[in-house]
């Protein structure tokens, strides 16, 4: 007859082979002899955290904690149980009490890397990964994810070195192929980062973010032709399938005509993405029947009597009943429907006006003489790439001390605040505060003579509206502006400033004032000729 402790390593091994059934049974044959047996208590509660069954797995390997405080896989496990709980603050407390125990155990330290980086304590995060790594160096995800770390807190050479070998130790890690071409990307490595994205598809066919990422490697590069087909991608990821396919459910357009039919095309991404785009409205509209554009609410007043909108449709977040419409298409399919490149893009502006009556209004309160200039200093806080994209309002006061030079905000959202923080003797007025939707923000801007944005809807408006444009780009830019141009094939009266290095607003700003002097200089020149 067997002991109790050759019956516990004939259920270990099931259990390690995976033979669940057998070794639960066995654990169970055990708890009915020693009710306490810690090892016994220990796998019947890996068995349950494995089919899931958190409540008991915390309950059972709790019960093996604390018949035997001393090992350290006990606690260990529990970190998981209280992880799978979503418990991170207990999970921390026993992966902790499992490195006390055995001061090598790089699971431990891995699994606490991971809690740090999702509550963005990245020092920490760095911390434990690196000291997963030097207890166990092959532990091919700790390199990842502290690639990963490193990349958020911006020590890119590291990140670099870090999912390189991720690769080595594992060479189809189709996810460190993906993220090394993103921290190339934000290098300006265009090439290499392509490559990487390449490499993850070739280990992974249908990796939706790899493809993607890709898409947006090869439009900056400005290969539209590969580009565009690559973007299509973006509906097998994320937010957008769940939202606009299971509302648009007619088949999808393809170019043909449509004379007689009906045509939806809804705007899919942010406001700046449909003032950009819906210029392809009209060449929709050339090729048929009526011509059905769902936008947001805040583009909703802006739009009416667009030419190549028959009808428009704003979309209401609450209502998910479905359009008559016999095709749809979403708007940023268009450019590759349509094959546009940088020498085809329908670039005339303006194609957007104010509403006459509202920039009549804003012509009233503006007021005052000088040289307007509105400004927008800050984007969408939600957007991921915002702490990229956006500076400060103090980085334009010395705009506001220049003489002849009159600033006026844009800006809406939690940034306009820094309104506040200006020195007394600084005259600025934000009318962003006063916008209802964009319909009044094209009022202002009809006013203005210059209009400064960091990457934004606003810049995209006034670029549409035909008005001088200056945008503050990051030094690695989304795709639309390309690289290493100072004008904009989609805009002929914008014009781009890049930051040199990662961060650099402060040369962009340098550049930006001295620009700003002749071209002040160069309109009041023109103003007195005329």
């Amino acid at each position: 007859m067997m002991s109790i402790e050759e019956k516990f390593e004939r259920a270990n091994r099931h259990h390690q082979n995976g033979q669940l059934p057998e070794a639960d049974t066995l654990y169970r044959r055990i708890i009915e002899i020693r009710s306490n047996h810690p090892g016994a208590l220990h796998g019947l509660g890996v068995i349950a955290y494995q089919a899931k069954q958190y409540d008991s797995a915390l309950n059972l390997i709790g019960k093996a904690a604390a018949e035997n405080p001393r090992i350290a896989e006990f606690h260990y496990n529990l970190g998981l149980v209280r992880l799978a709980l979503d418990n991170p603050r207990q999970a921390i407390a026993a992966f902790g009490r499992a490195i006390n125990l055995k001061i090598d155990y790089a699971d431990a330290y891995y699994n606490l890397g991971k809690i740090f980086k999702a509550q963005h304590r990245l020092d920490e995060a760095i911390e434990n990964f690196k000291q997963a790594i030097q207890h166990q160096p092959q532990m091919a995800e700790a390199h990842y994810n502290l690639g990963n770390a490193l990349k958020s807190r911006g020590s890119v050479e590291e990140a670099i070195a870090s999912f390189k070998e991720c690769i080595r130790l594992r060479p189809d890690f189709a996810a460190a192929h993906n993220n090394l071409g993103l921290v190339l990307k934000e290098q300006g490595h265009l090439a290499d980062a392509v490559d990487c994205y390449s490499n993850a598809i070739g280990y992974q066919a249908g990796f939706a973010e790899a493809h993607w990422n890709r898409s947006l490697a090869l439009l900056l590069k400005g290969d539209f032709a590969h580009g565009w087909q690559e973007y299509e991608w973006r509906f097998k990821r994320g937010r957008w399938p769940r939202y606009f396919f299971s509302r648009h459910t007619r088949p999808a357009w393809k170019g043909s005509p449509f004379e007689g039919h009906r045509l939806l095309v809804f705007a899919e991404q942010g406001a700046g993405d449909t003032l950009q785009f819906m210029r392809y409205l009209p060449q929709v509209k050339a090729l048929g029947g009526t011509v059905i554009f769902e936008v947001m609410e805040s583009l909703g007043g802006l739009l009416q009597g667009f030419g190549g909108i028959d009808e428009l449709l704003v979309r209401n977040p609450n209502d998910n009943s479905t359009v008559t419409c016999d095709w749809c298409i979403p708007l940023l399919s268009l450019p590759g429907l349509f094959k546009s490149d940088i020498k085809t893009i329908p670039a005339s502006t303006p194609y957007l006006y104010p509403d006459s009556a509202k920039a009549q209004f804003w012509q009233v309160r503006l007021g005052g003489e000088g040289f307007r200039v509105g400004i927008v200093w800050a984007g969408n806080p939600e957007h991921k790439n915002d702490h990229n994209r956006s500076c400060t309002l103090q980085h334009f006061i010395p705009l506001a001390e220049m003489e002849g030079i009159q600033l006026y905000g844009l800006q809406k959202g939690e940034p306009a605040q820094q309104v506040k923080t200006l020195p007394d003797r600084i005259e600025f007025t934000n009318l962003g505060n006063d916008f209802k939707d964009f319909s009044d923000t094209a009022g202002a801007i009809e006013n203005l003579d210059l209009v400064i944005s960091v990457d934004t809807a606003v810049a995209h408006l006034a670029g549409a509206m035909g008005k001088p444009v200056w945008v503050l780009l990051p030094f690695a830019p989304d795709w639309r502006w390309l690289m290493q141009r100072e004008d904009s094939p989609w805009y002929p009266t914008m014009r781009l400033f890049r930051q040199t290095s990662a961060g650099n607003w402060d040369g962009v700003f340098k550049r930006l004032i001295s620009a700003l002097g002749n071209f002040r200089r160069d309109f009041k020149t023109s103003a007195i000729a005329n």
